[in-house]
């Protein structure tokens, strides 16, 4: 929007109160008004200070009045501590964060006038200004694409070392939005180090070689050159140190540093162009993880997922956010473009198994979780051997979770939920994206599970409303009256995948007691067949039905050595 085109009044109001200024005082020349090659408008004025010119630029940008002006330095150069550098915009009284639409041009420019009475008393005195400033790590950031992570729990160990010792260091280092990251990932010889650090290696990272040694009482600069790192090093008796690293031909690093004050730089190049890069250092906050006290215990559980498509991609996801430390994926399914609208994963995982990208997936998410993976499909042609094999695994989980929509599959997966008493959840995205359904089947507490798909089954043919969407060939796509193709989007799987993983916990957290006071609920997502209007929720009833065990004959003594007889 070109508010100048629009709001003429304020535009002359704008002219008018800068040329009442510049009118009653002496300090304040003006220039032309224009706009510019973005169509803003701009005008030129001149400060006198100290018996010295400044020129200036003010740009009223697209938003004005909602948003502040701009000043600029005319000539590009830096006359402010508070300017977002050489070339950058002076910050001032006036800032995005206390701006009203009631100041005004003439405002700004009187408060660039008190910045410079502020920050140059005198021609030969250029100081500090008091900052309002509230402190912002992300915009302090902006400019400084290498990065350097610690951890208190690393700086405590560095500073117990002994000084001016060389140590052993190896980083993780990876690209993450353009931005270079590096952190500690251990200090001492491979295989037996001293500490590990305390940001864990991700999926993708890789380890760069280095030295750590403590310095106290030497002053260390961020933008040291190679002769001042030569100087320091020798002065602290580590002339070896500095050999190694200027003759190198390799990248090598160095952290080096004493109490809350640690350095790393990057040492690049060879012989007379061996040059330093300074890392900008960022401790990791201490923060407390954001989650209820009783998902503590989801640490030691673990959940067998089987089917890691869309649903089963986020359900995955959602609960290693909420602490599962165990998980035992289950799919043979291949990852292709055409996944990539409703599933977890992305398109870098194209041609790989889903249930090892997941496993990657899971791991950056939480480092220490412990994913196992089997490429199976219960559905499917697969030895026996390695489905017998897969089945045993799924009986040691704590809970079950059939992502597969499959019948076959469910079948096998709800006889081992019934046999080994292990509490089962499935759901379902309705064709078309209209709705859903999650249900739970809990040992003892609940049908079981064959008997409650059952009962779903004939409460929705009990109905009144017909459902009139048939499903497609292609899972959550349904034909509408007129034939197109009516498909669930990925905000609709995502709903049910949260729902899903509020039952899932729910159940580790609570395993008599439940916040659910149902185990199947529909969930509408447009009014259509039962329901009312989107988010329409529809609880069904289930009543008791099935044997949570199964019939045991167990052998007598006579029987079992009849058998070893036989078998021998």
């Amino acid at each position: 929007m070109i508010w100048w085109l629009y709001n003429s009044k304020r535009l002359e109001s704008e002219k008018a109160a800068l040329e009442k200024l510049e009118g009653s005082i002496t300090w304040l020349k003006v220039g032309n008004w224009k706009f510019n090659t973005n169509f803003e408008m701009c005008v030129k004025f001149w400060v006198t200070h100290n018996e010295k010119e400044y020129g200036f630029r003010m740009i009223y940008p697209h938003m004005f009045p909602d948003v502040p002006t701009m000043i600029y330095t005319e000539d590009g150069s830096r006359i402010s501590h508070h300017q977002y550098g050489a070339e950058g915009e002076l910050c001032l009284e006036y800032r995005p964060d206390n701006w009203l639409p009631s100041y005004n041009g003439a405002n700004m420019v009187e408060s660039c006038r008190r910045l410079l009475s502020e920050e140059r008393p005198r021609e030969d005195i250029f100081i500090h200004a008091h900052s309002a400033h509230v402190a912002s790590l992300g915009r302090d950031l902006l400019l400084y694409s290498h990065r350097f992570l610690i951890a208190q729990e690393d700086i405590n160990f560095l500073n117990k070392q002994v000084a001016c010792k060389a140590l052993p260091l190896t980083l993780c280092w990876r690209i993450a939005a353009s931005t270079i990251i590096n952190s500690i990932h251990y200090i001492g010889l491979q295989g037996k180090p001293d500490m590990e650090g305390n940001l864990k290696k991700l999926n993708g990272d890789l380890e760069r070689k280095g030295f750590a040694v403590r310095l106290p009482g030497y002053e260390i600069k961020q933008n040291i050159t190679t002769k001042e790192l030569k100087l320091l090093l020798d002065e602290a008796g580590l002339h070896d140190l500095w050999n190694t690293l200027y003759e190198g031909k390799n990248i090598d690093y160095l952290l080096i540093g004493n109490g809350n004050k640690w350095l790393l730089f990057e040492i690049i190049g060879e012989g007379s162009e061996r040059r330093i890069i300074a890392f900008t250092t960022i401790e990791i906050p201490n923060e407390k993880l954001r989650l209820p006290d009783e998902f503590k215990k989801l640490a030691e559980k673990r959940i067998g997922i089987i089917g890691c498509g869309s649903l089963g991609s986020k359900v995955a996801a959602s609960l290693c956010r909420s602490g599962v430390g165990n998980f035992l994926l289950v799919d043979d399914d291949i990852f292709f473009p055409g996944n990539i609208v409703r599933n977890e994963l992305n398109l870098s995982a194209t041609g790989v198994h889903k249930s090892y990208a997941l496993k990657e997936i899971l791991e950056d998410i939480s480092p220490s979780a412990d994913v196992k993976v089997f490429p199976v499909s219960l559905r499917g042609q697969v030895s026996t051997g390695l489905l017998d094999y897969t089945l045993v695994s799924l009986s040691d989980c704590d809970i079950l979770l059939d992502a597969t929509a499959n019948p076959t599959a469910f079948n096998l997966i709800a006889s081992i939920s019934k046999r080994m008493k292990i509490p089962m959840v499935w759901s379902e995205v309705f064709s078309g994206g209209i709705g859903g359904f999650i249900a739970r089947s809990r040992p003892n507490i609940d049908p079981v599970p064959l008997s409650v798909r059952q009962q779903i089954a004939t409460w929705c043919n009990d109905q009144d409303e017909e459902f009139k969407r048939k499903n497609n060939l292609e899972n959550y796509e349904g034909l509408g009256d007129d034939g197109k193709p009516l498909i669930a989007s990925d905000a609709e799987v995502m709903i049910i995948a949260g729902y899903v993983a509020r039952f899932i916990s729910d159940i580790l957290v609570r395993p008599e007691e439940s916040i659910f006071p149902n185990s199947v609920y529909l969930i509408g997502f447009s009014s259509e067949w039962l329901f009312d209007q989107p988010f329409d929720t529809i609880p069904i009833k289930l009543q008791p039905d099935g044997e949570w065990q199964e019939v045991f004959d167990i052998q007598n003594e006579e029987q079992l050595k009849k058998t070893e007889r036989t078998l021998s």
